[in-house]
């Protein structure tokens, strides 16, 4: 009986914090929900990549100087006798440049790449290629988007999918450039990355000092980590240092009256009725998926909080008005945690899949799965890359948080790597992987100049990167107060940056000018 598993499973996490009343500005006045699909989607948040808002009005996004092009790459960097190539998506805009200025090259990550990076109001980026007179690419990553090493995404096919293969990449692709008169001799080349991308930057500099003069390095949880407790910690600090503490108060009176219901079969029902849901919660794996799945809009809308545009899905005042409301009860909170997380269909007898089964199906799929859009998923890829790198599981094992302990833990992403990927794929082998990465790239003490580390406060991932110098003036970190993932990385907006932002921006811009031309005053444009 599912109660009786449930009432087994429980483990009574931190007592409810005490009411609070709601701030003026976040009272929900509209009944319409917004579109999440969270039960479909239940596991794109696990992806940390840079998320770009879309473009302030009265700016478009002029990707008209960009070319999409391909250059021959190599499947295997560290097998010699393996002669087999592919085609590496990369992009390319010049009409910015003048003879004397850099090289910039951004790093594509763990989604597809496109025009819009290096399009006119898209990123930081393009903004101070404009300043330094800077020819810019945009390189994708082996394996996602358009960039296909193999037909195919089964396992044995992902065994070229590593961050060791990707700065190889990185490496041949500045050679190429170099060959082809493209990066002439002595001209500097600074990369640039976000989220795990940022990762990609610091390590290159650090592997290919001869070849990547410097590294912008944004939001990059270069420590990996198995049991990732912290990222919803910082989630539950974050709800209640931007909204309040009504809305971590809301969700935690939410999901222990979920808990509490499901201790008895009347209580299950309950809970079946208000989740909508077409099939049994059978077993700890579907429980699992299920509470995970319930804390995916606040998870998404910490990570990449923003306040632009009005009433987004990842900003933290608007996900968390929909949990408005002084005094709720047990129930009426769960109420409209549910409306939130499945939205308001317009069939009010649909009903959702929750069960573990169904949130992995989609990514057990070896074939690459493009949507209507022409966008390529990501996520089987990812996922692979954690169990055999990175770790980075996002648990409900920490303290302080408003998800129910027992749950989402440890073991669920240990299984979930198993049933993607096969039986090898264990405890041993993923905890084995994120030592080594650790080993390898120099976690949180690297050996490594010419680097600008920038992480958010307010982004859970800021609790695996470097927040303090690795070196105060040849390798600096900077942590945005307020920030979110990879919002140093925006455009600038003169009417809307924080000026912990815009801090942020000086200092990459004076970080570059200083380290591409090793003078304060430099050479470029606006020297």
């Amino acid at each position: 009986m599912l109660a009786l598993q449930a009432a087994a499973l429980l483990l009574l996490g931190v007592a409810l914090c005490q009411p609070a009343a709601v701030p003026e500005d976040l009272k929900q006045s509209s009944a319409q929900a917004p579109v999440l699909d969270a039960v479909k989607n239940r596991f794109q948040y696990r992806r940390l990549g840079y998320l770009p808002p879309p473009p302030r009005p009265g700016r478009m996004l002029r990707a008209s100087p960009v070319e999409e092009l391909y250059v021959e790459q190599i499947l295997d960097h560290f097998t010699v006798t393996d002669k087999r190539t592919w085609q590496q998506r990369y992009f390319k805009r010049t009409d910015m440049y003048e003879d004397g200025g850099p090289v910039f090259i951004y790093i594509g990550g763990e989604s597809q790449e496109g025009a819009s990076r290096l399009a006119d109001f898209g990123l930081y980026l393009t903004y101070m290629a404009q300043l330094l007179r800077a020819k810019t690419y945009s390189l994708e990553h082996r394996y996602y988007g358009k960039s296909h090493p193999l037909p195919d995404l089964t396992t044995a096919s992902l065994q070229y999918l590593s961050a060791d293969q990707a700065l190889a990449d990185l490496a041949y692709f500045i050679e190429f450039l170099k060959k082809s008169g493209e990066i002439e001799d002595g001209q500097p080349v600074a990369v640039f990355g976000g989220s795990y991308p940022g990762n990609l930057a610091a390590w290159a500099r650090q592997k290919y000092p001869h070849l990547i003069k410097t590294a912008i390095s944004s939001s990059a949880p270069v420590h990996a980590k198995a049991d990732f407790v912290e990222y919803m910690e910082v989630v539950g600090r974050s709800l209640n240092r931007v909204a309040g503490e009504f809305c971590f108060n809301n969700i935690k009176k939410a999901t222990d009256r979920v808990v509490e219901l499901l201790k008895t079969t009347e209580g299950y029902a309950t809970v079946k009725k208000v989740f909508r849901m077409s099939t049994e919660l059978k077993d700890k794996l579907d429980l699992d998926a299920f509470f995970e799945t319930l804390s995916s809009p606040f998870a998404g809308a910490v990570q990449y909080n923003r306040d632009h545009p009005p009433k987004s899905v990842y900003s933290i005042k608007y996900i968390c008005s929909f949990m408005a409301g002084d005094d709720l009860t047990p129930d009426e909170a769960m109420s409209k945690l549910s409306k939130l997380v499945l939205g308001e269909p317009a069939d009010p007898n649909k009903t959702f899949d929750w069960s573990y089964k169904s949130s992995i199906k989609q990514y057990q799929r070896t074939e690459y799965v493009q949507d209507k859009s022409g966008e390529f998923s990501s996520d089987r890829q990812w996922i692979y890359q954690t169990c055999t790198e990175f770790g980075y599981y996002q648990t409900f094992s920490g303290k302080d948080i408003p998800f129910p302990s027992g749950y989402n833990d440890i073991q669920y992403s240990y299984q979930t790597c198993k049933d993607l990927f096969g039986d090898d794929f264990d405890e041993k082998l993923i905890t084995g992987a994120v030592e080594r990465s650790n080993l390898v790239f120099g976690d949180r003490s690297p050996d490594v100049t010419n680097v600008l580390y920038i992480n958010g406060n307010v982004d859970p991932w800021h609790a695996l990167g470097i927040l303090r110098n690795v070196s105060a003036t040849k390798a600096p970190a900077f942590v945005v107060d307020g920030g979110s993932h990879c919002a140093d990385m925006d455009y600038p907006d003169d009417t809307s940056d924080s000026d912990e932002i815009k801090a942020a921006h000086e200092m990459v811009h004076q970080f570059l000018r200083t380290t591409l031309y090793e003078v304060p005053d430099g050479q470029p444009a606006d020297g």
